[in-house]
């Protein structure tokens, strides 16, 4: 099981910025702009990864149907995307 702590974070941050990789420096200075919540987001056992996924899942439907249909036609498809992956999830009493 994975200990969720911000404890190295700083250590982190210090040695990625030194590293001669831009993206990687760029990426530590993006996590600088807002560090608390970096941190509070690694030690906090809740997870937002679930609505992260249905949010992309909807982006990438709207950007599929940009301009060649209406409200109508875009709910079903995102009820239906909705509808197929709680076919797929594993649930504790699943996984038992």
């Amino acid at each position: 099981m994975a200990i969720r702590s911000a404890d190295r974070l700083p250590a982190w941050i210090i040695a990625a910025r030194a590293d001669q990789s831009h993206g990687l420096r760029a990426f530590a200075n993006g996590l600088m702009t807002d560090v608390d919540a970096v941190a509070l987001g690694l030690s906090t056992e809740w997870s937002s990864g679930c609505v992260e996924g249905r949010v992309t899942d909807i982006k990438m439907l709207k950007r599929q149907m940009a301009g060649r249909a209406g409200h109508p036609l875009l709910r079903k498809r995102v009820l239906r995307v909705a509808a197929d992956r709680r076919q797929h999830t594993v649930t504790a009493a699943t996984a038992a």
